[in-house]
């Protein structure tokens, strides 16, 4: 896990000119992810289930043949006296009606020239492509979201590593002045034991500041490859900066909108079933009957072909069709009626944005002045301390102020940009 240090520790001289990712490119890499590749995956699939019903409104042509073997032939009573004016009344005689073998070859068209159904198919499929995008939209919302406050954890965690990095090299120098005061007898053995429990202490604090940054940079390789980085370029101010001034469509209204229009078109789609259709069928061929197998025969050929026009009345959609209709309407009233709810819903919202950011905001700000306070207390009482005149005891005390400090203003600052990217993104 050494290759952490390289990625993380940003403020290093030695890797100013390595790789180096920003936030900005940080966002430019949703494209990598699984999750948009699948949506791309998709978006094609529904593309191709679009074209089939563009092209349902073609004619089908196709070749059709067949060779049959009659095994019995089928015999039909039929009267005599049909065939044989001399026959007695009520007479019949058996007539075969096939021979040993027939054949069929010919070219079939089918259209369907009239499906009141069809455009609202083709309008149901076109909506869904859509609705495909808008969850496209929303999968890269919550990416760059979720990767942001992964990428804002390494920054944060690093300044927490270095941190915990300095208060152990400089705790290290207390240890040896309290070292050298009680072996002059300058010192009570009771607080050199207690600076080397500090020391020991400050030597946990980083074990565990390392254990949080190796964590917060595995949790960012979840949202892309972080093989060949070796800088994270924007600091906390950076991408305090570049989350507040992204705008996000609520996607929850476009979601309602994209349903209502569904509503609508099944509702407009189940009416269609009560309209009649319209096709056509036309063949170009010839049949073969033969007793022996003499398929190469034309004189066994017999022409064979047809157009015909026919029309489909729906007499009894009208009874199969009604609970439809009913269904189809109610669920138009409710989805207009979350449209509306969540339209006024997301004007509060906007209101609630407002005020949870200046909180927020100033929040950091005050964490921020509170923090340079501590760190100025602490040096004056390290060099009180490195000078004889203050207590070990106080001078921990000034270093526990300081850190309890500075871990409310990474706090602070990581919930100032959680906040601006959940309100902007509000569902």
């Amino acid at each position: 896990m050494k290759k952490i240090i390289f990625t993380i520790l940003s403020s290093l001289p030695a890797y100013t000119f390595a790789q180096s990712l920003s936030i900005e490119q940080l966002w430019e890499k949703v494209a990598e992810s699984s999750n948009y590749q699948q949506d791309s995956l998709m978006a094609e699939v529904k593309a191709s289930e679009l074209w089939e019903l563009y092209n349902k409104r073609l004619p089908v042509v196709y070749a059709d043949a067949n060779i049959q073997s009659n095994l019995i032939r089928p015999v039909t009573p039929v009267p005599a006296i049909a065939f044989d004016p001399n026959a007695d009344e009520g007479a019949i005689i058996p007539l075969r009606f096939a021979t040993k073998w027939s054949a069929k070859a010919g070219v079939q068209l089918e259209w369907a020239l009239f499906d009141p159904k069809r455009k609202y198919d083709i309008a149901q499929q076109e909506l869904s492509i859509k609705q495909q995008e808008l969850s496209q939209q929303k999968n890269i919302q919550d990416w760059r979201k979720n990767a942001t406050l992964a990428y804002l954890s390494v920054v944060l965690a690093t300044k927490q590593y270095q941190t915990a990095q300095q208060d152990a090299a400089h705790y290290e120098e207390i240890l040896q002045i309290s070292k050298v005061r009680y072996e002059a007898g300058r010192a009570s053995s009771a607080e050199y034991i207690s600076a080397q429990q500090e020391a020991e202490r400050k030597q946990i604090a980083l074990a565990e500041a390392w254990r949080v940054l190796t964590e917060a940079d595995w949790e960012l390789r979840k949202y892309l490859n972080l093989d060949g980085v070796q800088h994270l370029a924007s600091d906390i101010d950076a991408i305090q900066a570049f989350v507040a001034a992204k705008e996000f469509q609520n996607l929850e209204i476009d979601k309602l909108q994209f349903e209502q229009a569904l509503s609508k078109l099944k509702l407009n789609s189940a009416k269609a079933q009560l309209l009649p259709t319209l096709s056509a069928n036309a063949y170009l061929g010839a049949q073969h009957y033969s007793n022996d197998f003499k398929i190469m025969n034309s004189d066994y050929w017999y022409g064979n072909s047809f157009v015909n026009l026919g029309i489909r009345m729906p007499l009894s959609a009208y009874w199969t069709v009604k609970p439809t209709l009913s269904k189809e309407r109610i669920n138009l009233d409710i989805t207009g009626l979350k449209l509306a709810e969540e339209q006024k819903n997301e004007q509060i919202r906007q209101e609630q944005k407002k005020a949870r950011i200046d909180a927020a905001q100033k929040k950091v700000a005050r964490y921020g002045r509170i923090e340079a306070l501590a760190l100025e207390a602490r040096n004056n009482d390290e060099n009180a301390y490195k000078a004889g005149r203050l207590l070990l005891s106080e001078y921990n005390k000034s270093l526990t102020a300081h850190n309890k400090a500075a871990q409310d203003l990474w706090q602070a600052q990581y919930d100032l940009v959680k906040v601006l990217l959940e309100l902007n993104n509000a569902q």
